[in-house]
């Protein structure tokens, strides 16, 4: 195989992967509307390319930790599929990267958006013309059923009551 097929061939499984995790991952879902939600409503503000760079690093931090503990879960469901509870041990701490970006990328939000004039001009926005607040709604609408539609997948190790097991 020559380098280039090689690289593309790279791209493909690579997007393969995050094709798994799109149809399987809720919560990657929810990240994926979250940043798509934080990325319209920056248009209200004043904002530059560094708090673009920002706001995209953020929220690519986020989706990829989520992707991460998905790769996590399938190895660890894969090589111990009974109950273990150093697998569970490891899943909670993958998860718990993924909840630590997360905190961090809320904190992130918090910082840049939180401008009580801006957040009045866009609440004036949505609410000063019906079609608007249609759309806006429509848009939530339709993130509910995106965000509810995966397709959720087998997972071993799930919690049991004696958490003792080696």
């Amino acid at each position: 195989m020559n380098r280039l097929t090689a690289a593309f061939r790279s791209f493909y499984l690579a997007g393969r992967g995050i094709a798994f995790c799109l149809r399987h991952e809720r919560h990657l879902r929810i990240h994926l509307i979250a940043t798509l939600y934080v990325m319209f409503f920056s248009v209200f503000y004043d904002f530059d390319r560094t708090d673009y760079a920002v706001l995209i690093l953020t929220c690519a931090a986020v989706i990829s930790m989520e992707i991460v503990n998905t790769s996590v879960e399938v190895v660890i469901d894969k090589v111990s599929p009974q109950y273990n509870v150093y697998a569970m041990i490891g899943k909670d701490i993958a998860a718990g990267a993924v909840l630590f970006t997360t905190i961090g990328a809320i904190a992130v939000g918090i910082f840049m958006f939180w401008d009580i004039e801006i957040i009045g001009k866009l609440i004036g926005f949505f609410t000063s013309d019906i079609i608007k607040l249609a759309l806006l709604l429509l848009s939530f609408v339709l993130s509910v059923w995106f965000i509810m539609k995966a397709k959720p997948r087998k997972l071993g190790n799930k919690r049991k009551g004696n958490i003792n097991n080696d």
